[in-house]
C-alpha cells in the first residue's frame, strides 16, 4: 500500500509542476482546492480502508458470498455518497474555498470553482476506485492495485501537461478524474476475475446471495 501510495504521489508532483506553469492564482486555487478535496474524499476513501479489513476476515473465514454482498453494498453507499459530495462542491464551492482564501481572491475562487466542476462530477469514479482497490488488496492481490496506481500516474501526468496547454486551469484539473479512470481500467477486469473465482469457492450453505 506504502509504495502504491507513493506512485500516486509522483503523479501529483507532475500535476502540481503543470499547474506551476500557469501562475500564482492557479497555484493558490489549486492548494485551497486541494484542500477541500482532500476532506471530501477521505469519507469515501474511509469506506475503501474499511473494505480491506472486512475482505480480508470474510476470505479468510471462507465466507465468500459475504464479501461479494459486502463489494456490492459498500459501492452503493460510496457512490451515493460520491453525488452528494460533488455537488456540495460544485454548489458551495466559493464559499468553502474563502475558508482558506482571502475574501477578496477572486480570481482564485473562480479557478478553485474550475477544480470543483472538473472532479465534483466524477467522485463516482473516485469511489469505485477505493472500494476495489482496497477490497483487492484485502484478497491479497497486490499486483493490480500496484499496476492501477501505476496508470493513474501516468494518465495523470500524460493529461495534466497535454490538456493545460489547450484548456489551461481547467485542463489541469480533469487530469484527476482522467487519472481515476486510468486506474480503474486495471481495477476492473482484475475484479471482475475475482468476482468468477469467489463464485466457485460460494458454498450452498453460506448464508448471503450472489446476486
Amino acid at each position: 500500500m506504502g509504495f502504491q501510495q507513493s506512485i500516486i504521489a509522483i503523479g501529483a508532483v507532475t500535476l502540481a509542476t503543470a499547474v506551476n506553469t500557469l501562475g500564482t492564482d492557479a497555484v493558490a486555487a489549486n492548494t485551497a482546492a486541494s484542500k477541500v478535496d482532500q476532506i471530501s474524499t477521505q469519507l469515501m476513501m474511509a469506506v475503501g480502508v474499511a473494505m480491506a479489513t472486512y475482505t480480508a476476515q470474510n476470505f479468510g473465514a471462507g465466507k465468500y458470498g459475504r464479501i461479494l454482498e459486502g463489494v456490492k453494498s459498500s459501492l452503493k453507499m460510496s457512490i451515493s455518497m460520491s453525488f452528494v459530495l460533488g455537488a456540495i462542491e460544485v454548489i458551495f464551492g466559493r464559499v468553502l474555498v474563502s475558508l482558506f482564501v482571502g475574501a477578496g481572491e477572486h480570481r482564485v475562487m473562480d479557478l478553485a470553482q474550475e477544480y470543483f466542476w472538473a472532479n465534483g462530477p466524477f467522485y463516482f469514479i473516485l469511489s469505485t476506485l477505493f472500494v476495489l482497490r482496497y477490497t483487492l488488496q484485502g484478497l491479497g492481490d497486490v499486483r493490480t492495485p500496484t499496476y492501477a496506481g501505476m496508470g493513474e500516474m501516468v494518465m495523470r501526468t500524460v493529461t495534466a501537461f497535454a490538456l493545460v496547454g489547450w484548456l489551461g486551469y481547467f485542463g489541469a484539473s480533469l487530469a484527476n478524474p482522467l487519472a481515476w479512470l486510468g486506474s480503474l481500467l486495471f481495477l476492473i477486469p482484475a475484479w471482475l476475475r475475482m468476482v468468477k473465482r469467489l463464485r466457485k469457492l460460494h458454498s450452498p450453505e453460506e448464508t448471503g446471495t450472489l446476486e
